[in-house]
Formats: structure tokens, sequence, C-alpha cells
């Protein structure tokens, strides 16, 4: 699935679109890489439990 570009002024999108694009911008150079390193390793441990249990549903997680 191919994704699709938006032009920037798209009449897809409301002001609001373009506020929260902004506010998730601001949001997102703010997060450190302590955050995305223990981020990273969570992921990675969560795909790990999901290997080992065959996609099978996992109580404690």
């Amino acid at each position: 699935m191919a994704l699709t570009c938006w032009p920037p002024r798209s009449p897809d999108l409301t002001p609001c679109d373009y506020d929260l694009k902004q506010r998730n911008t601001v949001a997102a150079a703010t997060v450190d890489v302590d955050t995305l390193s223990s981020l990273w390793e969570e992921l990675d441990y969560r795909i790990d439990i999901c290997r080992v249990t065959k996609g099978s549903h996992i109580e404690h997680l």
C-alpha cells in the first residue's frame, strides 16, 4: 500500500488538521534520546513475546 502525500492546501484538510500537525511536530521535537531508547527496548521486548507465543493473547501485557 503506497502512502499518499497530501498537498499543503488540500481541501480535505481543515484548519484543525493543520493545528494538530503543528502541535504534533512541536511535541515530537521535545522527546529526548533516553525516552526513544526506552520505547525501543520495550517494543523489542513485546515483539519477542509475540514471537514466542506465536501471537496468542498475553494477559499481563
